[in-house]
């Protein structure tokens, strides 16, 4: 086993400080950037940027892992106190949980090379983190979709009678909200933070890491795809009762195999960046049946009693069906484009 260090000092054995959680929580000056152990935010934003512009054709495989790692966690920590300092801004959620996404996909794509030891804490860790930004981020983005939805509706009568659906959504997210920021303001995310920190710094590698990253990536990255490829053929033996749950898990994998691709495109380039494109549409399409619809089995469970309401409320989830139908009949093409051989850069 080795240890990929960053051009700064390498993690210590001191115990992680709270102060990320204390300027998220407002326990410190708002305009002080948050700290992890003795690294700020800052000083792993300046860190991933080098890292990442530092790779070149003869890089590692350990410094593109190094350097993919930093990057998210760099994200993380810039995005998660301005959800607590910026009060509602739904793009500071959506980033910091894209973060804790790549976090996780990339330590699975790239266990191979990692000391699983000190990775699988992470992995645990992140998930819970995760599964909290993620309840926020879920009640943002079915806000959006069901305003939208009602500009939608062919008159003032059915968008007046629809709106008092909205003021039901919210507590729910406000309720998401106050169970993320009290995780963030735990002793726990303070760990979490610090553990995070040093991976950006000094990432424990194993040995086969060492080798060029040109000839070991490709093949890590070819394990996400067929995952993929295995989701679509279950999906083809399924019924269709069970379709809308295994076109989400087809949309899963393509995003993990969309992360895996970018993490690597800084060395190996265009071939990778047009394969991560063409997963990415495919993640895009099935994200719109998706969150249809979960749009749709949420209005239908939240129906009003008044018989205006209850009428613009089944023209709402009329429209959603439509669209998640529309997005079901286009992915097959999608997927068709994004399965063509000559974008398996590993071949």
């Amino acid at each position: 086993m080795a240890v990929v260090a960053g051009p700064s000092e390498v993690w210590g054995a001191a115990a992680p400080s709270s102060g990320a959680a204390d300027v998220a929580c407002g326990r410190a000056p708002a305009g002080s950037p948050p700290e992890t152990g003795r690294l700020s935010a800052n000083d792993i934003t300046e860190l991933a940027a080098r890292l990442r512009s530092g790779l070149g054709r003869d890089a590692t495989a350990g410094e593109v892992v190094h350097a993919a790692v930093a990057v998210s966690v760099a994200r993380l920590v810039h995005h998660e106190p301005l959800i607590r300092r910026r009060g509602d801004d739904p793009e500071d959620v959506h980033q910091a949980r894209v973060a804790t996404r790549r976090l996780r996909s990339d330590l699975r794509t790239f266990a191979p090379l990692l000391d699983q030891p000190s990775v699988e804490p992470l992995r645990d860790e992140l998930r819970w983190l995760a599964a909290r930004l993620g309840a926020v981020r879920d009640a943002d983005v079915l806000g959006q979709r069901l305003r939208y939805r009602l500009d939608d509706l062919p008159g003032p009568g059915d968008r007046a009678a629809a709106a008092p659906v909205l003021a039901v959504l919210a507590p729910e997210r406000d309720q998401a909200r106050d169970e993320l920021c009290a995780a963030l303001c735990s002793e726990r995310h303070a760990v979490l933070l610090g553990d995070l920190a040093a991976a950006a710094t000094a990432i424990r590698i194993d040995d086969g890491a060492d080798g060029p990253a040109r000839k070991v990536l490709p093949l890590l990255v070819r394990a996400p795809w067929r995952r993929v490829k295995r989701a679509v053929r279950v999906l083809d033996d399924e019924t269709d009762r069970d379709a809308g749950d295994r076109l989400h898990e087809v949309r899963k994998r393509a995003k993990r195999c969309r992360y895996a691709a970018e993490a690597v495109a800084p060395v190996l380039g265009k071939p990778a960046r047009r394969f991560a494109e063409a997963m990415e549409q495919v993640q895009e399409v099935l994200g719109e049946r998706q969150d249809a619809t979960v749009s749709g089995a949420w209005l239908q469970s939240h129906v009003p009693d008044d018989v205006a309401g209850a009428f613009a409320v089944g023209q709402l989830v009329a429209m959603e069906e439509r669209a998640a139908a529309d997005a079901t009949a286009a992915w097959r093409a999608t997927w068709k484009r994004a399965r063509q051989p000559e974008l398996r850069f590993w071949r």
